[in-house]
């Protein structure tokens, strides 16, 4: 599973998915290609990247999503990571929680599937 970070969370979170074997990358380490970008044209990047977006930003990503469904066009799905769970003013505290919650539902999502054509909020990780 591809994933793009919006520019709300830490590259730190990329960094340690990716050590970790998952193909990651945040909007801020690369910032010709999604930083400062507007939401519309950051979904149509992702879009073309094959990459799901992960986001706090359900009030603007929503109707993109829905928008690209209602004209039966498919794509990499959305992750909403919401507060309070993940809250992104906590900084680097929330890290580890995004790493953990994040590779868990790559491990539980069907892998030909993954979050395609669909939105899916993050959950809290379960110690295992």
């Amino acid at each position: 599973m591809r994933l793009v970070l919006n520019e709300m969370w830490s590259s730190a979170i990329a960094r340690q998915l990716r050590e970790r074997g998952h193909d990651v990358v945040a909007a801020t380490e690369l910032p010709r290609r999604y930083r400062g970008v507007p939401d519309h044209e950051f979904f149509a990047r992702a879009q073309e990247d094959g990459r799901a977006i992960v986001t706090d930003n359900i009030g603007d990503y929503e109707p993109l999503r829905l928008d690209c469904e209602r004209r039966g066009q498919r794509h990499h799905g959305v992750i909403y990571a919401l507060s309070p769970a993940f809250d992104r003013h906590h900084g680097e505290a929330i890290v580890g929680l995004m790493v953990r919650a994040l590779e868990q539902l790559v491990y539980t999502l069907p892998p030909a599937q993954g979050p395609a054509d669909t939105a899916h909020w993050l959950q809290r990780a379960r110690d295992r």
